[in-house]
């Protein structure tokens, strides 16, 4: 082993064992991460990187409730009427209805007594055939509620406090390994996307799905973890860009810095870093046909498809461009320098 490439070995060595030491393992947050590769950098180019000072915290600005919440009126029923309905099940659910929980309930809970409702003005119609007056008023109430079961899919999308938190609320960022119930929180949102259409679909584990979303927020912590990242990468590099420009490749060989400089991109970037990002397209991915059939629907509201747009299109669009640009940055040092992308610790084949 030649002397360069014993030093630049000897190099990572110590910065692992600097970050073992400091208490600063890989398994403690992507910001962390992203801080420890600047400082690294800055560190072994004697340079002054600072950090960002882009107000992420506050980055999930969800849309105020009367934006996105679509008043749906209530049919009455006269008292004669209602004795006739208490032979089916629609007098016991129009009882239930004009409760005090009944009155107050939450979105997802009024979608699920809507949809019991749709299926027994189906039903009394047949069972009550012999009132032809009332069967009438029943026919009239259904198509009535059938129009407006796509304003309460809309609330229980936007509007249920499960969504609002799913879609706004996240104090953690994915990570490379653990991300608790992001499996299950894809399958509820999935599975709130395809209620709307299909009244065959049984909505029993309604509640549960949006547990598993209040749960996970994955969402939000999708977007917060794109809009880090995007963050930290742009300003690092247009910082780099000229500090990196200056390095000396001799010959076209690269220095014991440049050394040092690709190892700690490998240790802190493609190693630590890139791992999340990848996490982050596989769920990104596996959401954008949920995102593009919401951006599409004309019952959700624009400030709630803006929204949405901004984080789930935009956004990540603008977290792919800072990851590319910053690993161009580097492949052009590596071209220049004829550094082979390899892991540190192996030979390059110049």
């Amino acid at each position: 082993m030649n002397s360069r490439l014993r030093t630049s070995v000897l190099m990572s060595l110590l910065i692992c064992l600097s970050t073992m030491i400091s208490g600063c393992l890989f398994d403690n947050g992507l910001e962390r991460q992203l801080e420890e590769y600047r400082s690294r950098l800055a560190r072994v180019t004697d340079t002054e990187l600072t950090a960002p000072k882009a107000d992420i915290a506050n980055l999930l600005s969800y849309p105020a409730t009367s934006q996105i919440h679509q008043q749906v009126a209530s049919f009455n029923i006269n008292l004669r009427q209602f004795y006739q309905l208490q032979d089916c099940e629609l007098g016991t659910l129009v009882a239930e209805r004009n409760t005090a929980v009944g009155k107050t309930a939450q979105p997802s809970q009024r979608f699920i007594y809507e949809n019991a409702l749709l299926d027994a003005l189906g039903s009394c119609r047949q069972q009550l055939s012999d009132s032809p007056e009332l069967v009438r008023q029943l026919s009239d109430w259904l198509a009535a509620k059938t129009a407006q079961r796509p304003a309460l899919w809309a609330n229980l999308i936007q509007s249920s406090e499960e969504t609002r938190a799913a879609f706004s609320r996240s104090d953690t960022l994915l990570n490379k390994n653990d991300n608790r119930d992001a499996g299950v929180s894809v399958s509820a949102l999935q599975f709130l996307a395809g209620v709307k259409n299909n009244r065959q679909q049984s909505l029993s584990a309604l509640e549960q799905e949006l547990k598993y979303l209040d749960s996970s927020r994955l969402p939000a912590k999708i977007w917060r973890t794109q809009a880090v990242i995007a963050n930290q990468l742009n300003s690092l590099t247009t910082q780099l860009r000229p500090v990196l420009s200056e390095q000396a490749c001799p010959a076209g060989k690269a220095s014991e810095q440049v050394e040092i400089l690709r190892n700690v991109f490998y240790l802190f970037f493609i190693e630590q870093i890139q791992p999340v990002g990848s996490v982050l397209n596989q769920y990104h991915y596996r959401l954008l046909p949920v995102w593009k059939a919401w951006l599409n629907d004309a019952d959700l509201a624009e400030s709630f498809k803006a929204y949405l747009r901004h984080h789930a299109i935009d956004g990540f669009a603008a977290y792919q461009q800072a990851i590319q640009e910053h690993v161009s940055l580097w492949q052009t040092l590596f071209a220049r320098c004829n550094l082979s992308p390899v892991a540190p610790g192996t030979t390059s084949s110049r």
